[in-house]
């Protein structure tokens, strides 16, 4: 088929609808996107009400890894402390008892505040993270990386141990209990299947991953917000 007789449709303009126009445009295809609101973003869209600007999805960059990638294939770099922001500090939970824990990647920081709700949970919660990250990677090579172009590729015996090397037949909150005693650390390592509109308690061990990646990889804040990314 002629460059020229290359069309593809795109249904919606969040991140991913806009990279993979990009890829494919760049690849010799005329591409029209359709997008249901007035403008793009998706879950890394905006609202700007009397000077204020309110995130309507996603507040900070994880993972930085696969945006790095995306971008510098493109011939666009991504500069530190210019475009994007190291975040020390990730985000500060606050619990009902009125304390509350800051996610740091200061590890010193992070091992007095553990310490000092449980004992020993440092050590456990260097270990909980280290696994969380090798399922990140193990899911990114095996899954999110590869495509699929029918069920059986997907669905097959062959993938029965990936799926159980990526605790997908246990609970976050039950996998998370293997680590932590106390509901505070449970918690604190857990919550963050709701980014993904998830419950810990029936959804599976592989979101481990999540704070995993965002320790060990960093998160980042872009300069103007998410919306700066689109």
């Amino acid at each position: 088929m002629a460059a020229e007789n290359k069309k593809a449709v795109i249904i919606g303009a969040g991140v991913g609808g806009i990279t993979t126009s990009i890829y494919l445009a760049r690849n010799g295809y005329e591409v029209d996107i359709f997008e249901k609101n007035a403008v793009p973003g998706g879950r890394c869209g905006q609202i700007i009400r009397d000077g204020h600007r309110f995130d309507l999805g996603a507040t900070m960059m994880m993972m930085p890894r696969i945006y790095n990638d995306v971008f510098n294939s493109l011939g666009i770099e991504l500069e530190e402390n210019k475009d994007i922001i190291p975040l020390r500090d990730l985000y500060k939970i606050y619990f009902n008892d009125g304390s509350n824990i800051s996610f740091t990647s200061d590890k010193e920081r992070m091992r007095s505040q553990l310490e000092k709700i449980e004992k020993d949970s440092f050590v456990k919660a260097e270990k909980y993270v280290s696994e969380g990250y090798e399922i990140f990677r193990l899911g990114m090579k095996k899954l999110i990386d590869r495509n699929f172009y029918n069920l059986l590729q997907l669905v097959n015996f062959k993938n029965i141990g990936l799926l159980i090397k990526l605790k997908v037949f246990i609970s976050n909150w039950n996998y998370a209990k293997k680590f932590f005693r106390h509901n505070h650390l449970l918690m604190a390592y857990t919550f963050q299947n709701i980014y993904v509109g998830q419950s810990p308690f029936n959804s599976p061990a592989l979101f481990s991953m999540v704070p995993a990646a965002e320790l060990v990889e960093g998160t980042y804040f872009p300069v103007g917000g998410m919306f700066a990314v689109v």
